[in-house]
């Protein structure tokens, strides 16, 4: 028999600093990414738009000069292929989230069924008077994995199984039985937005990744609903500012 020699508290404590964790390190490296599309320097986009205004500055303070006018067409060009490209890698970005979320979620369900199968034969063990030592370091290891993809609240039942909520009250697993997650698209229609849903006896819920909490789902879909939406807004913003400019 192996011996438990561990605080559950301590274990649940450490679990949650992993989900948190995982949630933080995920969303930031995203940003890096989305940082890179709008880098600074010479070569950013930023600069692209200075210079190309600049000329707009230098044809109007003398309108004849022929070279001023195709330093000017040629700023427009340039402007106009760092805008596109980076309009692609936002797009970019977001087909490699969306494929990272239903990876994850698919990690999700399975991690949730391998729980739900050690939660029967634990019971089955002790219903038998066998202490599961070995299944139930197991089954911890599992909790602690699905952490890493979406925070959970462990209740443990009297029968020796554990119940695992999502969101604080959506049942992922209860005894032997585990529901199942997926990504779907926003609930108002919004083309650029998703959430994480569980399906339970046919009804499924999306739940807001804020009362999701910690994981890695959660990061991610924090990034690709805020943050992604706002850089897409950014370069909406700078499209628009530069055809004011030009048409004025």
């Amino acid at each position: 028999t192996i011996q438990r020699n561990f605080s559950e508290f301590l274990t649940r404590q450490a679990t949650l600093a992993g989900a948190t964790a995982s949630a933080d390190v995920t969303r930031a490296d995203k940003l890096k990414q989305l940082e890179g599309i709008f880098e600074g320097g010479p070569n950013g986009l930023g600069a692209s738009i200075n210079d190309m205004l600049n000329s707009f500055a230098d044809v109007a303070s003398a309108p004849t000069d022929l070279t001023a006018r195709t330093v000017t067409l040629t700023r427009i060009d340039e402007a106009a292929s760092r805008m596109r490209a980076a309009s692609q890698r936002l797009d970019d970005l977001q087909i490699g989230l969306t494929q990272e979320l239903n990876q994850k979620a698919g990690a999700v369900n399975a991690l949730a069924k391998n729980i739900a199968d050690v939660n029967g034969q634990i019971a089955k063990a002790q219903g038998q008077g066998q202490p599961p030592n070995d299944l139930l370091d197991r089954r911890d290891q599992l909790i602690r994995e699905i952490n890493q993809y979406v925070q959970t609240t462990s209740i443990p039942a009297d029968d020796g199984t554990v119940g695992l909520f999502l969101a604080g009250s959506q049942a992922l697993v209860l005894g032997t039985e585990a529901s199942s997650v997926t990504i779907v698209r926003d609930e108002f229609g919004d083309l650029n937005k998703s959430s994480l849903a569980l399906t339970r006896n046919g009804a499924s819920v999306a739940m807001d990744e804020n009362a999701l909490a910690g994981g890695e789902i959660p990061g991610l879909l924090r990034f690709q609903n805020d943050d992604l939406n706002e850089g897409r807004n950014l370069l909406g913003r700078l499209t628009l500012g530069i055809s004011t400019a030009m048409n004025d």
